[in-house]
Formats: C-alpha cells, sequence, structure tokens
C-alpha cells in the first residue's frame, strides 16, 4: 500500500503502475489550445434535399461552450487541418470577447453565400486583385460558373464540389448531343466554360476573399479541362484574293450584289451561316466603317475590342516616315495582358483608313460616339456592333468561317496576320505583333505557313 508509484513519462508509458499494479499505454489528452484538440472535436453536417438524398455539408462544425451555454458553429473551411486553426482562434476570441466574437464573424459575410452572392463577392474582389481582370472577362467568369451551377442543380457555394462539376458537365454533354452538336466542339466548349468559372477560384482571388473573413476551397483543382486543339490553317489563296479583290465593293457599294441579306423562305438556299436572327444588310449600300475594321484585322493583326474602340490618336510616324499604330489603355478600354504595343503597317494601309473617315468629329477609326456609361459599368458589348456584324458577314460570302454557325471571321483574319509574320519574320515577331505573353499560344493557334519552303538541297545523280 506505502509503495511509491512510478511516474508516466514518454519514456516508460509501459511501466506505469497505478496502485502496485503495471498498467498499459495511457492516452494522453491535448490540451484546449492546441489544433490537435480541435481536430478531434471536428464534425460535418448532413441534409436532405428535395429529391431525399442525404446531402453532406463540406465545411467542418465546432462545439464552443462558454458562460453555461454550448453552440454548434460552422467553420469556413472543408480542409480539416486550416479547420482546426480556425476552431483553436475562435475559441482564444471566445474566451477573451464572449459570444459577441462568434456573432460578429458570421455576420461579416455569409457561411455559405448563394451563387449569385459569390459572384457580387467575387467581382468585388476582382477589382483588388494586382492585375485586375477586365470587366468583360469577369462578367465572363461569372455567367460560366453560374452555368456549371445550373447543370448541377445546387445554389449555393458550399455544395461546388468536384463531383457536382462532374455532374454538371454530364448533363451538359448530354443536351448538346440531344441538339446533334459535334463531339469535339462539345468537349471544346465545356473545357473553356470550366477554365472560366475556375478563375473564380484564383489562388489572388482566394487569399483576397479569406482576409474578408470568407475562406473556400478550389472546387475545381484536379477537373479535366482538356480541349482539342485544331491545327492551325492558312487560308486559301483564291479566298485572299477574292477579299481583297471584293474589298473596295465594301467601301464604296456594289450595285450588282446578289446578295441582299434580306434571307430566303428556303432553307436549302440559304448560307450554312445564316439564322433567325440574322442581320437584314444590304450590300449595294457602302460601308466605310467595316472597310476599315477589316483593314485594321487583315492588315494590322488587331482583336475585335482593340478595332472597336482603335482611335485616330493610335496612328504616329517615326524619323523614317513608317507609320506605327501603338495599342494603348484609354477610359474605356485596356489591352488584353496589360501592356501596350506597337505594330508598323505599310502607309497605304494609314491612307486607306484615313480614306474612310467620315465622322471628323470622333475619335475612333469606326466613327461613332464615346463608349456609354451602362456599357463601362457591364464591361461587355461593342460600340460599334453593327458595323462588326457587316463585316462578319460579308467576309462569310467570301468564304471564311462561313461553314460554322459560332466562327469569328475578323478573328481569323487575326490569324491570318499572325501566319504570314510568323512565315516571313519568325515566330518571335508574330508574338509580339499579336500581343500574346507567350508564343506558345501564338505557335497553337497562329502561326500556320502561309508559304511552303521551297527544297533546294536534294541532288539526284545518275
Amino acid at each position: 500500500h506505502n509503495m511509491k508509484q512510478q511516474s508516466g513519462t514518454l519514456d516508460n508509458l509501459d511501466k506505469r503502475q497505478v496502485n502496485g499494479k503495471t498498467s498499459g499505454k495511457v492516452r494522453i489528452r491535448s490540451g484546449v489550445n492546441t489544433t490537435a484538440y480541435w481536430r478531434s472535436k471536428l464534425f460535418r453536417n448532413s441534409y436532405r434535399d428535395r429529391n431525399g438524398q442525404t446531402i453532406q455539408v463540406p465545411e467542418w462544425y465546432a462545439r464552443f461552450r462558454h458562460e453555461g451555454i454550448t453552440k454548434k458553429v460552422k467553420l469556413r473551411s472543408a480542409d480539416k487541418e486550416q479547420a482546426a486553426e480556425d476552431a483553436l482562434i475562435l475559441s482564444q476570441k471566445l474566451a477573451e470577447e464572449g459570444w459577441s466574437a462568434v456573432t460578429n464573424r458570421l455576420s461579416r459575410l455569409p457561411s455559405s453565400p448563394s451563387i449569385d452572392e459569390f459572384c457580387e463577392i467575387y467581382q468585388k474582389t476582382a477589382s483588388s486583385m494586382e492585375r485586375a481582370p477586365r470587366p468583360v472577362s469577369v462578367n465572363l467568369y461569372c455567367r460560366c460558373l453560374k452555368l456549371i451551377c445550373r447543370y448541377a442543380g445546387i445554389r449555393e457555394i458550399r455544395q461546388l464540389t468536384g463531383e457536382a462539376i462532374e455532374i454538371a458537365r454530364d448533363n451538359y454533354r448530354a443536351k448538346a448531343r440531344k441538339e446533334d452538336r459535334d463531339e469535339a466542339a462539345i468537349q471544346n466548349t465545356m473545357s473553356k466554360i470550366l477554365r472560366n468559372a475556375a478563375a473564380c477560384f484564383s489562388r489572388e482571388a482566394r487569399s483576397i476573399m479569406a482576409r474578408n473573413n470568407l475562406k473556400v476551397q478550389n472546387p475545381f483543382e484536379g477537373i479535366r479541362k482538356t480541349q482539342d486543339i485544331e491545327p492551325v490553317y492558312a487560308l486559301p489563296r483564291e479566298i485572299i484574293q477574292r477579299i481583297w479583290g471584293d474589298l473596295p465593293k465594301l467601301r464604296d457599294g456594289d450595285p450588282h450584289s446578289s446578295y441582299s441579306g434580306a434571307g430566303t423562305k428556303d432553307r436549302k438556299k440559304r448560307p450554312k451561316f445564316e439564322f433567325k436572327s440574322f442581320s437584314k444588310i444590304d450590300f449595294r449600300k457602302p460601308y466605310p466603317a467595316s472597310y476599315a475594321a477589316i483593314l485594321l484585322a487583315f492588315g494590322a493583326g488587331l482583336r475585335a475590342n482593340e478595332i472597336d474602340k482603335a482611335r485616330w490618336s493610335w496612328f504616329m510616324f517615326n524619323d523614317k516616315g513608317e507609320c506605327l499604330i501603338v495599342i494603348k489603355t484609354e477610359f474605356d478600354f485596356k489591352p488584353k495582358g496589360g501592356s501596350a504595343r506597337a505594330i508598323k503597317i505599310p502607309t497605304e494601309v494609314h491612307q486607306a483608313l484615313v480614306a474612310t473617315r467620315t465622322d471628323l468629329t470622333s475619335a475612333y477609326v469606326l466613327g461613332g460616339e464615346e463608349t456609354s456609361a451602362e456599357t463601362l459599368a457591364h464591361g461587355e458589348g461593342y460600340r460599334r456592333k453593327d458595323v462588326m456584324t457587316i463585316a462578319n458577314t460579308w467576309l462569310r460570302l467570301r468564304g471564311v468561317e462561313n461553314n460554322s454557325r459560332y466562327g469569328n471571321p475578323l478573328h481569323r483574319l487575326r490569324k491570318q496576320f499572325g501566319s504570314t509574320v510568323a512565315t516571313e519574320f519568325g515566330l518571335f515577331a508574330a508574338q509580339k505583333y499579336l500581343g500574346h505573353t507567350s508564343p506558345t499560344v501564338t505557335a497553337k493557334y497562329y502561326a500556320a505557313q502561309t508559304e511552303l519552303p521551297e527544297l533546294t538541297h536534294i541532288q539526284l545523280l545518275g
């Protein structure tokens, strides 16, 4: 009875004695002020949806007790280690500040915002980024995220998991196949939607949200976004010659045009690209602004938004008399990639553009009024959508993207410009002229050979 008991230490747990008897290993409970303690206290909730299926909430929960009151608190992380750290911090604040520490934390942002609420949060977050995406890009990312959630049948951001995203992909694929769409087009479109939606969960965006007390995981991590890259082909020579030969008729009007754009009731005689919303265009009339748009795409490789916002002030001449067009930031325009670029164009192209100028009061090459405040707020849409539609339709009638309902003929001319520069001056020059941050994009999508090399090294003797 009076035997001295051995102390239990990390080195002698097997030999620890209690009242003269040797016990087995004894588990030492972690202290309340450790993450190990709170890790063991975490649990997850579940609920039944309208179909009767049990859905597990991805975020962790923990129970806290203070002043005789016990409450179940939802933590804002699906990662167990991060949730344990959050629980530890919250328990310490609870001891110091009381239950107000918990209620204030929960009232700042919704613990599980709806999809619409999350998109609003992301829009505010994007404005704080080091390289803030353009408003049109932010709206595109949010639209794609909402589209995925609609196909997955979810309404809250907590329900957006990898499994839900795969369900959305399956539903989108099934619907597209009922519409008899091409398999490659289905895969490529879905991959683009996934990449755009995943941009809402970039590392920088999640870091800014976390600093504002909303911690979210990236549900798109590990999601396959493969895309079939179609090889780049240069436009056939006959199509290029047809464009240059007929282009003055677009500027001045073609009285002999057999296509007025009014459409025909006989579907078999309609162009493949014509559909219900097709604009009625009479090509017997002159369209100098659309002529200028094609020159900027084909002669300078500008993007559609750059064409729409191009100013006369962007043109300048150096000491050699060479004409340069400098794509730079304006109040209604920001270059893609954030940096300006200069393109040297033939002086005759500049002269041809000047000859199309009819609106002498407008600062824009295509003429027209400044970008409206509504367009700036939403960050989408062109000033001169009518000009773009006419130019694209005219190009389709000459064989550019005429087999694709969703093709972009003006962008196809930009690719032709890049292919010409890459063939004659190399990939680096094409990358700089097109404004790409990486030569990989140029090589994959814009660098088709316009002329095949003539092989002269072969010598057949005898």
